[in-house]
């Protein structure tokens, strides 16, 4: 097939002499030859150039895609009507669609709407002053959830000159959920505060007026349950910060249950009297008598946990309600039951033990049975509800126990 091809290509060669009335020596035919193969040469080089142009092409391309695409956080082009232009998959990624999707999509689409002003006038402002600009705001997931992203914008122009917004996303929201937490806690821890702070400081007003021939002798073991209270209260932030990231663990000390439930009692004392309902501890065995019963981990977290817990309780009766607090025994633990007549309203019973879970409660911050869930489970233990109308609320703490 090949030599039939080129007899028929030496013959339109002649053939094409014979029309122009071309007859070659031998020497044009040499040069022509030469010609030929400079040409050839040439032709292969420029292959060549062009296999290497390809190579570093796609190691260019390689490299974008690493740079651009993988990048860890997220970048867009926004025209100045406001329409995605350009997108790299991570951000794409956070609002949990294709890249296709996104282009051509209003970028305002992914904001919330609570902060859809925010943005509109960091946007307006950027294109009139073209200063780069760095907010924060709330974006929209393709399924409606949120979250919180910091955004670096500036000002560029596209292949046709028209000023176009670039914008780098970083996904904070678990920075914003530690903030969030930080000031939660350190409210709460505030409000909890107020309580011992105002009995000690009636108690000294008290002892300096001479009410009642109240005696400093007399006051001193309540001052020093309530300093103690403080100390404990400021104490636990950290640890409970540590604790919702995983990463904390308590000392192993020994701890006599009822000590801490003795102190939990007499601390809720004037919160008691002034609700109208009673503390009452009891144990349902001789190994959970006072004495025998221990725990094993920090005194001052337990306490924590079961201030809470009785505390909750306590605000959830009916006046001259009962709160009682039974000690079990079950093999390798013990068992703590918390019990009120009151019910856990319906809105938070499915989330009860969840952050900000509240309902009904003035200064509730829905942070104190969280926190109380995430130290028994520190503990090795943990909490259980069963709440209803007819039969009141019964809050159940199981921990790990120790011997005596």
């Amino acid at each position: 097939m090949k030599d039939k091809l080129r007899i028929q290509a030496e013959l339109l060669a002649e053939a094409g002499k014979a029309e122009t009335g071309e007859n070659f020596s031998r020497e044009e035919i040499r040069q022509a030859f030469h010609e030929l193969h400079v040409h050839q040469i040439e032709l292969e080089m420029q292959n060549e150039e062009l296999r290497r142009a390809q190579v570093e092409l796609e190691a260019a391309r390689a490299r974008y895609f690493d740079l651009y695409d993988l990048a860890p956080v997220g970048y867009c082009t926004v025209s100045e009507p406001g329409l995605v232009l350009e997108a790299n998959l991570t951000v794409a990624t956070m609002l949990g669609l294709n890249r296709d999707a996104l282009v051509g999509q209003p970028w305002t689409r992914f904001v919330h709407r609570q902060d859809q002003d925010v943005y509109y006038k960091r946007r307006k402002k950027l294109f009139e002053t073209s200063v780069p600009a760095a907010y924060e705001l709330r974006l929209l997931r393709k399924d409606g959830t949120e979250f919180w992203a910091h955004l670096a914008a500036t000002i560029a122009q596209d292949a046709e000159g028209a000023p176009v917004c670039r914008i780098v996303v970083h996904d904070i929201t678990a920075r914003k959920q530690e903030e969030q937490f930080r000031e939660n806690v350190e409210r709460i821890i505030k409000h909890d505060i107020k309580g011992p702070l105002i009995n000690l400081f009636s108690l000294a007003q008290l002892v300096m007026d001479g009410v009642n021939d109240i005696s400093m002798m007399q006051a001193f073991p309540q001052i020093m349950l309530g300093i103690r209270q403080v100390i404990h209260l400021i104490h636990s932030v950290e640890p409970l910060r540590q604790m919702e990231r995983g990463e904390y663990t308590p000392a192993k000390e020994s701890i006599e249950i009822y000590q801490i439930l003795g102190t939990v009692k007499e601390s809720l004392a004037v919160l008691s009297s002034q609700d109208q309902v009673g503390i009452v501890l009891q144990a349902t065995a001789l190994d959970c008598s006072p004495g025998e019963a221990r725990l094993c981990g920090e005194a001052f977290l337990i306490e924590d946990m079961f201030m809470n817990l009785v505390k909750n309780a306590v605000e959830a009766s009916p006046p001259k309600g009962r709160v009682t607090v039974t000690c079990q025994t079950v093999p390798g633990a013990l068992r703590i039951i918390i019990h009120n007549a009151g019910a856990v309203p319906e809105a938070v019973r499915d989330r009860f033990f969840e952050k900000y879970a509240t309902a009904g409660k003035v200064y509730g911050t829905g942070l104190g049975t969280y926190s109380a869930q995430l130290i028994a489970k520190a503990h090795g233990g943990r909490i259980e509800l069963a709440t209803s109308e007819a039969e009141g609320t019964t809050v159940t703490v199981v921990l790990p126990c120790s011997a005596a």
